[in-house]
């Protein structure tokens, strides 16, 4: 009898023990999928891709900018709609250069000067290169005079429109482009700058990857001020065809703003560090079009790997838990962090795959906790015979 009751005892243990792996990893699963258990995962993402990102060699060589600051607008009358003989001039200049793919990174929601307009529709009307517009779509919150503007503009110019929008948690930092939500605006802006064939990833938001301050210490993209370029008047400056040639043939050209009251946005490399620094929103939509154009991307795991990394790491949780009690939560803990720790940066830099550390961590102290109560039932029962 007391052998039957001794195998009975080890049955229940192993049954207890395979339930609480079984049912740590599904719920740590289903945990990531909600916002609320993805704050630690991003306090991490953020180290891991300020450190660990792709570090280029040198600027980027398929993607480029045009800057319009204050100094370029000084001469002007309004900083704000932006000229639009300055951009007409500019998509008529880059054209004529060679560039690939055009984009003016400015949503276009009313009228301004008449014949200034007439000249930026044209200007794009004439281009040979795709010319892609920044649009508001349904999440932005357009009055209906904007939408039936902007709708308008797409529609006589000719441009393509590409939602500007990029993805904030909570804590206003950019780490993911949005998803197409309008059926009037299937693709983002970088994308339809960029890859306009690409397809939205189908488990999620597509995450930026993003490119580290290359290796020579010059910017991430070529970077050029637009009134180097256009004068006042419209008309391309003297140096102007030497330099579009030279710097913007064959490129992914970017037009957008630079100003240090607009379009700004908190990004992981700053942030992690506890700066409130923000980049302006075309260095990022550059980014994207740059992985884009590398055939770059950032995955999490598949989801049954990831479940499976979940059940391990419970498993053995529980094993440390069942055989050392309270002491497993720092012995076990401690050491299994730093080694997924490492997994995970190894990972991400070699691979361009996440596993998501807060996520692991769970696993992690739930396998302890389910192990320290399997000990004390364990005893007890012992001590019960």
């Amino acid at each position: 009898m007391q052998h039957a009751w001794k195998y009975l005892r080890v049955a229940l243990l192993l049954l207890l023990a395979g339930g609480w792996v079984a049912g740590t990893a599904w719920s740590v699963t289903r945990a990531t999928d909600y916002s609320w258990a993805l704050w630690l995962e991003h306090w991490t993402g953020d180290i891991r891709t300020a450190l660990f990102s792709h570090r280029p060699k040198r600027m980027h060589s398929q993607v480029a900018i045009v800057t319009i600051n204050d100094e370029t607008m000084q001469p002007y009358t309004y900083r704000s709609p932006i000229d639009r003989r300055l951009l007409a001039g500019l998509v008529t200049g880059l054209d004529k250069a060679g560039a690939r793919a055009i984009g003016l990174d400015f949503l276009f929601l009313k009228q301004t000067e008449p014949d200034k307009d007439a000249a930026l529709v044209t200007a794009i009307q004439n281009a040979r290169s795709r010319v892609v517009v920044a649009a508001g779509d349904k999440r932005v919150g357009l009055n209906p005079a904007q939408s039936k503007y902007q709708a308008a503009f797409l529609k006589e110019s000719g441009a393509i429109g590409g939602y500007a929008n990029l993805l904030t948690g909570g804590d206003r930092i950019v780490r993911y482009v949005a998803r197409p939500e309008d059926p009037a605006f299937t693709k983002s802006f970088a994308v339809a700058l960029a890859k306009p064939d690409a397809k939205p990833p189908a488990n999620g938001p597509r995450r930026i990857a993003w490119l580290l301050t290359p290796h020579a210490g010059k910017p991430h993209f070529f970077t050029m001020a637009a009134h180097l370029l256009v004068a006042p008047n419209g008309q391309a400056t003297p140096a102007a065809p030497i330099l579009l040639k030279t710097y913007f043939k064959d490129k992914v050209v970017i037009i957008g703003g630079d100003f240090p009251d607009v379009d700004r946005h908190q990004v992981p490399m700053l942030t992690w560090r506890g700066e409130d620094d923000e980049i302006a929103g075309m260095l990022i939509q550059a980014q994207i079009a740059a992985q884009l154009l590398d055939n770059r991307s950032i995955e999490h795991l598949n989801r049954n790997a990831l479940t499976g990394v979940f059940a391990v790491l419970a498993l053995l949780g529980l094993w440390f838990g069942l055989r050392h009690g309270f002491v497993a939560v720092s012995l076990y803990a401690t050491t299994a962090s730093l080694l997924v720790v490492a997994a995970d940066m190894t990972l991400f830099h070699f691979m361009d795959r996440i596993v998501p550390f807060g996520a692991c961590f769970a696993a992690l102290l739930l396998g302890v906790a389910g192990g320290v109560v399997l000990r004390l039932l364990r005893i007890t029962a012992i001590r019960a015979t």
